[in-house]
């Protein structure tokens, strides 16, 4: 009888307690006391850390973030990064050995480099005939002075030949021994290198004549149709009409430009005849214009007397050389 009187009076006794607790703020002096501890060894007063349960109430108990600690990884995310990296690192490998490849077929670099380049176009260099076949070469636009390039070669890097640029004419004169020197590159120059022999006999540089020669040969590429206008040869004045007649305009106003009156009427002048066969001429409009500013252009056309194509159709490596073999650009097509 007297145990269960002792068992209810500890139970009443224990309610009491903890209604007191629950009263006079319990949770929360406990949550307060926790307050500023972090539990993972860093003081933070600014954050309130702590834990609850999930029966717990979210006012009373605040709670970790633990949202890094829940990601797990996928099957086979760390397969993906592996990858990845195996893709990356083949990648860096062949760069690094594309780059090796450029040095070795590049050799040794002239002091030029920069300077003239090879122009990369293959329309010239995988023609089969030699008399079509080409190179061309350009100066830096930007350069401040004439190059050289006496001495300078073209070599495939491939196939091992190798052909030296010679001398040119300037100016060059139809039927007479041309004075040969070497060729030099003013800034924006371009040569074009023909496998073939010369059509007239000697490397040359072009001027405001040279659209004449193209009658009579052939150029591969063409030449420029640009020479003066036959109507500013023979202009038409008073003086002139007396002296070379009506019919040397007509046949003035006919010709287009860079040719040649190969059949003139029997009924003009002798006059005419002969101004006409000497003024519209190539050497005739050297002659004229030679000491003008605008005579010499900004292009050599050079021959290397070759019997047969000396580039691979298909791929090569062609280098331009110095005069001390070291390389100057290098065209891969």
């Amino acid at each position: 009888m007297i145990r269960p009187i002792l068992i209810a009076l500890l139970a009443f006794i224990l309610i009491a307690l903890i209604g007191m607790w629950v009263l006079s703020g319990g949770p929360r002096r406990t949550i307060d006391r926790v307050k500023g501890i972090d539990v993972i060894g860093t003081v933070t007063p600014d954050n309130e850390v702590g834990f609850r349960l999930p029966w717990q109430p979210a006012q009373l108990f605040p709670t970790f973030d633990i949202t890094d600690a829940l990601l797990v990884s996928t099957p086979g995310s760390e397969e993906v990064d592996l990858e990845s990296q195996y893709y990356d690192l083949e990648e860096e490998y062949n760069r690094l050995n594309r780059a090796a490849s450029e040095v070795r077929t590049f050799g040794n670099p002239s002091p030029h480099t920069g300077a003239v380049s090879i122009v990369e176009d293959v329309s010239g260099v995988r023609a089969s005939d030699p008399k079509e076949e080409y190179v061309q070469l350009s100066a830096n636009f930007q350069g401040s002075a004439s190059i050289d390039i006496y001495g300078w070669s073209l070599e495939s890097a491939l196939s091992g030949a190798r052909v030296y640029i010679p001398s040119g004419a300037s100016p060059f004169l139809m039927g007479t021994a041309n004075s040969i020197g070497p060729i030099s590159l003013d800034p924006g120059g371009l040569v074009i290198v023909s496998s073939a022999s010369s059509p007239v006999g000697v490397s040359f540089r072009e001027n405001i004549c040279t659209g004449y020669l193209e009658q009579f040969q052939s150029f591969s590429p063409q030449l420029g149709n640009e020479c003066p206008s036959p109507s500013s040869v023979l202009p038409l004045t008073d003086e002139n009409l007396r002296r070379y007649g009506d019919s040397c305009f007509d046949i003035v106003s006919s010709l287009s430009s860079c040719q040649f009156p190969q059949a003139l009427p029997p009924n003009v002048l002798p006059s005419c005849r002969a101004y006409l066969t000497d003024a519209l001429s190539y050497n005739g409009c050297v002659n004229r214009n030679r000491y003008a500013p605008s005579f010499q252009k900004n292009m050599w056309r050079v021959y290397l007397g070759a019997q047969s194509e000396i580039w691979r159709n298909s791929h090569d490596a062609i280098r331009l050389l110095d005069a001390q073999g070291k390389t100057v650009d290098v065209f891969v097509y």
